[in-house]
């Protein structure tokens, strides 16, 4: 905005100069004919003393008034063409300036979206180095039962730092995935199995092996490891319920 009133003070200044050039050039012409016509013979009442004196003396060659006024006005038109001239010149700094003023303000765009692309790729890195040690909490947190008073207070100390880990990922952005019972999308997930399922349609996810986690942007910061399902089947017709009774049948009665 600053740049623009700059811009439109400046076509003022130019205006302004013209009406100033303009006005000297018409007080130059004025000037020049008075002067011719001061030099011209003029008139006088007869029986003046003025008359009688005047016209003793000779009258001033009309060639030359003739001449300072072709001279008076090739001045003025040299004036008016310097003045195009400068006008012209005037115009092309001004288109000058201003391409490169539009050449700089796209330059300084891209700089800081360039910055902001590089700041985002190096915090995703330092994130994705970070989700690992998350994984080792919430693993911690399953497979460890303290028994005594002094493993729950070790276990409440390290819990307490995980909260603190998970609280510091929010307020930079990071947000948990939640994928089962969604569809498959390879852009968010990573299957690494598919079996039938009693409950799930094909293609749909059944199970969360290793949590996902997007940026605030809606960027992947890493992709979920799901388990997927091949279709869905009859309680009856599940395998594994077919083994079971099979190994019940065959033990002795």
């Amino acid at each position: 905005m600053i740049e623009e009133e700059n811009i439109l003070s400046s076509d003022d200044l130019i205006d302004e100069d013209d009406e100033v050039l303009e006005s000297r050039l018409q007080q130059l012409a004025a000037e020049e004919l008075n002067q011719i016509s001061s030099n011209s013979d003029i008139p006088k009442a007869e029986g003046s003393p003025a008359s009688a004196t005047t016209a003793s003396e000779p009258k001033p060659d009309a060639s030359k008034a003739s001449a300072a006024a072709a001279a008076t006005l090739e001045k003025i038109n040299g004036l008016i063409a310097e003045s195009t001239s400068l006008r012209e010149q005037l115009d092309d700094r001004k288109q000058q300036y201003l391409r490169l003023y539009a050449d700089f303000e796209n330059f300084r765009k891209r700089t800081e979206r360039d910055k902001e692309e590089q700041e985002g790729t190096i915090t995703s890195k330092i994130l994705k180095k970070i989700l690992p040690v998350v994984d080792d909490f919430e693993r911690a947190q399953l497979q460890i039962s303290p028994k005594t008073d002094g493993e729950a207070s070790i276990h409440k100390s390290y819990q307490s730092v995980y909260k603190q880990l998970l609280k510091c990922l929010k307020e930079t952005g990071v947000v948990r995935m939640e994928c089962v019972g969604q569809d498959f999308d390879p852009n968010f997930h990573e299957a690494i199995m598919q079996e039938p399922s009693t409950e799930y349609d094909e293609g749909i996810i059944t199970e969360e092996l290793r949590p996902g986690y997007l940026v605030s942007d809606d960027r992947v910061l890493r992709h979920s490891l799901v388990k997927v399902s091949s279709g869905k089947i009859d309680g009856d017709n599940d395998p594994s319920s077919n083994d079971v009774s099979e190994n019940s049948s065959s033990e002795p009665s």
